[in-house]
């Protein structure tokens, strides 16, 4: 069976399409469904879960990694593995610094990634190349294959909700780290993912509730986009989109389920790999219906959520 001519795009992922296509013509709409879920891995039932819900993937938090030792990780990652029809997506926020789930652990990384603004301060560009090479061959020997970072909103002030996960530097040099970032991952087995599209700036936290950004679309372009445009550019697999309200782009919908948002992504910046929600259970999100059937229609590829049951 041919591929549709919609999805003739020439794409970063074109070589698997006839492969996708094929595969799609023998699941279930229950299966589809389920493929397009990322979810917290649980305290137990892993196994249960992607047999009930046909997960696409599982994102592991730093409880899980807890006082294990390596091969405990690399057996609870591999059985999961094991139980899907389908090979999962493993992913973690490995940012550095203070997100850093794997590197509280020592018996899975001698000393905790530092944070990128700590890196590139000590040793520029590249020692954030050695990092990413670093954490990538880290995160693969345990079966870990999709990392959300880096971080390349653009954030000077350190009074931002997002600053101390950033460079903390401006736009051109947030573009140079996000080109360089995903040109060192190339060929390591572990996708890395641009965050928070179309820019967090100097937003509130979304964990915690709504943020309205109220930046004009010009500045947005100029100071936020770039850094996403670079790392593109250079290849990114996937972009993960925020719940932050960009009124310039959307008044009416967060970012994360905004098809005009996703407009500007595919058809501005021509971006053809995998786009994510920010986990939807977040406090940003708690009053919108229907979140899941939002996301898709805006565009999301993938969606992340703690609490796969609703």
């Amino acid at each position: 069976s041919k591929i549709p001519d919609s999805w003739l795009d020439d794409g970063i992922f074109s070589v698997h399409y006839t492969k996708a296509f094929q595969k799609l013509q023998t699941m279930s709409l229950e299966e589809k469904i389920g493929q397009t879920l990322i979810v917290r891995y649980p305290t137990s039932g892993a196994a249960d879960l992607i047999n009930k819900y046909n997960i696409g993937g599982f994102v592991f938090f730093e409880r899980d990694f807890k006082g294990k030792s390596k091969t405990q990780v690399v057996e609870m990652i591999s059985s999961s593995q094991r139980s899907s029809k389908i090979p999962l997506l493993t992913a973690i926020d490995e940012e550095g610094g203070r997100v850093s789930r794997i590197s509280s652990n020592p018996s899975l990384t001698a000393t905790p990634f530092k944070s990128s603004q700590e890196i590139y301060n000590e040793g520029g560009l590249a020692a954030i190349r050695e990092d990413t090479k670093k954490k990538s061959s880290i995160l693969k020997g345990l079966g870990l294959n999709l990392n959300f970072a880096p971080v390349v909103d653009v954030s000077t002030d350190e009074n931002d909700y997002i600053y101390s996960r950033t460079l903390g530097k401006g736009t051109n040099e947030t573009a140079e780290f996000a080109k360089e970032v995903i040109g060192a991952s190339k060929g390591l087995g572990v996708s890395y993912t641009l965050k928070h599209f179309p820019g967090y700036g100097s937003n509130a936290d979304t964990h915690l509730g709504g943020s309205i950004s109220k930046k004009s679309y010009e500045a947005i372009m100029k100071e936020d986009i770039p850094p996403f445009k670079a790392g593109i550019d250079a290849g990114a697999e996937a972009v993960m989109v925020s719940h932050n309200t960009v009124e310039a782009i959307d008044s009416a919908n967060e970012s994360s389920i905004s098809a005009k948002v996703h407009a500007l992504l595919r058809n501005e910046l021509k971006f053809t790999g995998v786009v994510i929600t920010d986990d939807i259970s977040m406090g940003a999100m708690t009053n919108v219906s229907n979140i899941g059937g939002k996301a898709l229609a805006a565009g999301n590829d993938l969606i992340i959520t703690s609490d796969v049951a609703n």
